[in-house]
C-alpha cells in the first residue's frame, strides 16, 4: 500500500515525530498533535482509536517518549506520564489503571529528558503476569532518576526493590545527557561521551562483554 499524507491542523513547523500505539507530532513551539489508540492518545476523545490528528492540552513539550501504550514527556522542566498502568499499582499485577491524560511525576529536580517502557505481559506457570512500566529521566543536574519496576536492578539504585518513588541512579562517573529505557535494562549517555547501562544482561544488552550477568549499578559499555 502506498504511503498517504496525514492531514494535520495548521501550526508551527514540525520538529519531531514520536510513534507508539498512538502517533505524536511535536512542533517547534512545543505544541503537540496526536492520533491513534487511547491510551496513549493524551487527550479526551469519543473515538477509539481516533484517526484524526488533534492538539493535546499539554504545551511547551521539550521531548517525549512513547512505548506502545505508555508515554512520558518533559514540559517546562516537569515530567509527565500517562498510559495503560499506574506504576504505584503493583500489589495486584493483574490490575490495570489507565491514565488517559498526562499527569506530572514527582521528581526531585527539574527534568530535561525522559524515557519510559511498555507494560509487559507474560505467562508464569500458566498464570498471566503484568510487568509494570518504569520511567527514567535526566535531571538538570545531570543525575538520572528512575521510578517503577526494578526486579532486575533496572532502576539503578543498587537494589531490586520496586521504586515507588523516584530513585537516583548511583555510580555514574559524569553527568548524563540522555537516558533510554527497555523493560529490563537502562542505558545513559554521559557528557564525557561514554555510555553506561544497568539491569538485566540476559541477552548481553549491557554491552560490557559479559553475558547473563545482571548489574544493579551502572557498568560501562565497551565501545570499539
Amino acid at each position: 500500500m502506498p504511503p498517504t499524507a496525514v492531514a494535520l491542523p495548521s501550526g508551527a513547523p514540525i520538529r519531531d515525530l514520536v510513534v507508539g500505539s498512538a502517533s505524536f507530532v511535536l512542533r517547534e513551539d512545543g505544541s503537540t498533535v496526536s492520533w491513534g489508540a487511547n491510551p496513549p492518545l493524551a487527550r479526551s476523545s469519543p473515538l477509539f482509536p481516533d484517526p484524526y490528528p488533534q492538539p493535546i492540552d499539554l504545551g511547551g513539550i521539550a521531548n517525549m517518549d512513547v512505548a506502545r501504550d505508555n508515554a512520558c514527556a518533559v514540559a517546562g522542566g516537569v515530567g509527565y506520564c500517562w498510559g495503560s498502568v499506574d506504576w504505584h499499582n503493583v500489589s495486584n499485577p493483574r490490575s490495570r489503571t489507565d491514565r488517559a491524560l498526562p499527569e506530572p511525576v514527582d521528581a526531585p529536580e527539574p527534568l530535561v529528558q525522559i524515557s519510559t517502557t511498555p507494560v509487559v505481559t507474560y505467562e508464569d506457570f500458566g498464570s498471566p503476569v503484568r510487568q509494570p512500566q518504569r520511567w527514567c529521566a535526566c535531571g538538570a543536574s545531570g543525575d538520572v532518576w528512575c521510578q517503577g519496576y526494578n526486579a532486575s536492578g533496572q532502576a539503578g539504585d543498587g537494589t531490586k526493590d520496586y521504586a515507588y518513588e523516584p530513585v537516583r541512579v548511583g555510580g555514574l562517573p559524569a553527568p548524563a545527557s540522555q537516558v533510554k529505557t527497555t523493560p529490563d535494562a537502562t542505558c545513559a549517555l554521559l557528557t564525557n561521551g561514554k555510555v553506561y547501562c544497568w539491569g538485566s544482561d540476559f541477552y548481553g544488552q549491557l554491552g560490557n562483554g559479559k553475558f547473563k550477568i545482571s548489574s544493579l549499578v551502572p557498568t560501562e559499555v565497551v565501545l570499539p
